[in-house]
Parts: C-alpha cells; sequence; structure tokens
C-alpha cells in the first residue's frame, strides 16, 4: 500500500495492467491507421500579393499634372481594404457560382441550410490573411490539386476585380457629375453668346479697341478741320481780293466737319439713328465688354472641364489593377492534410494514457467496500 504514493508504484500498477494496455494500445493504432485512411487527401494552393495604391488611377499623377513622385504600393489602410473585400460575402457568392460548389461539396443546394453548409464548407477550406511581410496570403484547399490552384487565382482575381469596381463606381460618380456641369456650362455659354450677339448687333459694336480708336480719330481730325476752317474763313472773308467761290467751298467743308462731329457725338433726329456715335459706342462699350468677359471666362472653365472630364475618362477606361501579385497559385504536389502519421501516433499516445490513468484509479480504489459505502448511505 505505500508504493501507491510514489514511482514504484505506479510502475508496479502499469505492469499489472501491461496486457489491458497493450491491448487497448493496439486497439488505438489500428482504429486511427483505419481511420485516417478513410480521411480525403487534400491540396493547398498558396497567391500571394499586395495592394496597388489606388492613386495610380489619378488623373493628375497618370497625366503628369503633380509633381508628386508615384507610390506604387498600397498603404495598410488599402491593405486592410483588401482584406475587407477577400473575407467579403460578395467573394464567397461569387466562388460558390463560379465553381458550383454545391454539387462539388456534396451539398443539396435545394435545402433550407443549404446556403449556410456550403459557406461553412468553404471558409473551411479559404483563407486570405496578411502575412509578416505585410502582403496578403490567399490560400485555398481542396481534394483535387489543380481545382485548388484554379480557385486560388480566381478568388485574387476577384478580389482585383471588386477593389477596381470600387474605384471605377467612385470615377463614374465623378464623370457624371461632370457630365451634368458641362451640360449646365453649354447651356450658358450659348445664352452668353446670344446675348453678346444681341449686344453687338444692337450697338453696333464688333471690334471695341478698334472702333474705338477709329471714332477718336474721327472725332479729332473733325474737331481739327473745324478749327482750321474756321481760321481759314476768319483771315481770307475780310480779304476782297480773294474768290467767292474760295470762300463758300471753305464754308461748305466747314459746314461737312460740323456736321461730322455732330454726327460722331450724336446722331441727328431722323437721320442715321443706326449710325456709329460716341455716345452709342460709351453706352454700349461696357456692356458688351462685360459680355465678352463673362463669355470668355465661361468658354475658358468649361474648356478646363473638359479636359478634366478627358483626363477622368481616361483613367476610368484604363484598366489600372488593384493588386500587385508576387506569386500566383501553382498546382500543389504535396497534400497538406491529414498528416496520418500525426493521427495514428496522437491516437496511441491518447490511449496509452488514458488507460494507464484508468489503471491507477482502480488500483487505488480496489481496496474499498462498495456494498458497505452503499449500505451506509441508505
Amino acid at each position: 500500500m505505500e508504493n501507491r504514493d510514489n514511482l514504484l508504484g505506479v510502475l508496479q500498477t502499469i505492469y499489472q495492467w501491461r496486457k489491458t494496455i497493450r491491448n487497448v494500445c493496439i486497439l488505438a493504432l489500428a482504429g486511427s491507421i483505419g481511420f485516417s485512411l478513410l480521411l480525403d487527401n487534400y491540396y493547398q494552393a498558396t497567391t500571394i500579393f499586395y495592394p496597388a495604391s489606388p492613386r495610380l488611377a489619378n488623373p493628375e499623377l497618370m497625366f503628369g499634372n503633380t509633381g508628386q513622385i508615384a507610390d506604387y504600393y498600397g498603404s495598410d489602410r488599402d491593405l486592410d481594404r483588401l482584406s475587407e473585400i477577400a473575407a467579403s460575402k460578395e467573394l464567397e457568392d461569387y466562388m460558390v457560382q463560379h465553381f458550383n460548389l454545391y454539387a462539388h461539396y456534396g451539398i443539396d443546394s435545394s435545402s433550407k441550410q443549404g446556403p449556410f453548409k456550403v459557406r461553412q464548407v468553404f471558409r473551411a477550406l479559404y483563407n486570405a490573411q496578411k502575412n509578416k511581410n505585410d502582403a496578403i496570403e490567399l490560400n485555398m484547399e481542396d481534394t483535387d490539386p489543380k481545382q485548388a490552384a484554379v480557385m486560388a487565382n480566381a478568388a485574387r482575381q476577384k478580389i482585383n476585380n471588386i477593389a477596381q469596381r470600387l474605384i471605377k463606381e467612385s470615377q463614374g460618380t465623378l464623370l457624371k457629375a461632370f457630365e451634368d456641369n458641362i451640360k449646365r456650362k453649354k447651356a450658358e455659354l450659348e445664352l452668353l453668346s446670344d446675348s453678346v450677339r444681341r449686344a453687338q448687333a444692337y450697338y453696333g459694336i464688333y471690334a471695341s479697341t478698334a472702333q474705338g480708336e477709329l471714332l477718336s480719330e474721327q472725332l479729332t481730325k473733325a474737331e481739327s478741320e473745324i478749327v482750321r476752317n474756321r481760321a481759314k474763313l476768319e483771315v481770307l472773308e475780310p480779304d476782297s481780293r480773294i474768290p467767292r467761290d474760295t470762300i463758300a467751298y471753305i464754308r461748305a467743308n466747314l459746314k461737312a466737319y460740323e456736321r461730322q462731329r455732330q454726327q460722331l457725338m450724336n446722331a441727328v433726329s431722323g437721320k442715321g439713328e443706326d449710325n456709329m456715335t460716341i455716345k452709342r459706342f460709351n453706352e454700349g462699350s461696357p456692356q458688351v465688354a462685360v459680355l465678352q468677359d463673362l463669355h470668355f471666362q465661361s468658354r475658358k472653365q468649361l474648356s478646363f472641364d473638359l479636359e478634366r472630364y478627358n483626363q477622368i475618362l481616361a483613367s476610368y477606361n484604363t484598366d489600372i489593377p488593384a493588386v500587385l501579385v508576387v506569386e500566383t497559385a501553382d498546382v500543389p504536389l504535396i497534400k497538406s492534410r491529414p498528416k496520418r502519421s500525426i493521427i495514428v501516433l496522437a491516437s496511441v499516445v491518447g490511449a496509452f494514457l488514458f488507460t494507464v490513468l484508468a489503471a491507477l484509479i482502480a488500483d487505488s480504489y480496489k481496496d474499498v467496500r462498495w456494498k458497505d459505502i452503499k449500505g451506509a448511505a441508505q
């Protein structure tokens, strides 16, 4: 009895139960071998990729309108975004439908729990997470090694497509805003063009700078000719030796230039109301200039918006990858599981330890009179 509390007693008990322990271990060995042989071989295909910087789709960076250096690799936020996409329901639904996983996994698609079960099996065989090098490592297991590689590459491509679609949806929204703005500005520009044409036709101002210089030149010439002809009259008219037709000619010139000055300053009532005058030019020139300036600014802004729109459209139509592939998934040559030797060894060791524990417990309480204890309890 004293040996039960030391190692010698434990060894003695194990020796007494050696046949039982041996038989249980043999049964565990045979059972684990049979069980492990029934398990299917699974092959794991792996693809590794980094997130591409979404700034690569930026039109300013694409067309060199910024001095910033292109960063081809995405940030931690881009990595997290791809991780979320990799774990999304959209990706799962795509894989289930594209590879007909209901039939592949032997799940009834018409059953109520079919969608849950197929996703559960897929999640057990699929894994995508960030590795130690801050890249996304996507693993796909299947009993068919070729199928595992195809599914891994397809999942990576789908992640790329979803990420691209998110960027293009943002660009599409921006393009729609530009289209609406360009349409509105074209209508405004057309209205301004009509206003400029009407103002120019009403005031007769088509080249304000040239017309202003011409009016000034004509008025200056008329003023100088009036002064010159009056001076001639003052000198020549008292002289009786000057022929009267000469005096008449000078008077006619004076009257003509005075009429010209009057017409330049203000149209003569009833005649020449449509003639260009300084008064009319001064009234219309500011209005025409303002309308022309508004038309120029509107045309300039529209040209800028059209150029910006075309740049965004070019970026939208360019296939810019959202992932940078480091390693594609090749067909695995060696199975990833099950590890049959480990299963068998663990089963035998577990059976041995369990049987030894049961033997020690049985040996420790073999002298207990269970009938007396039961009678005393009653």
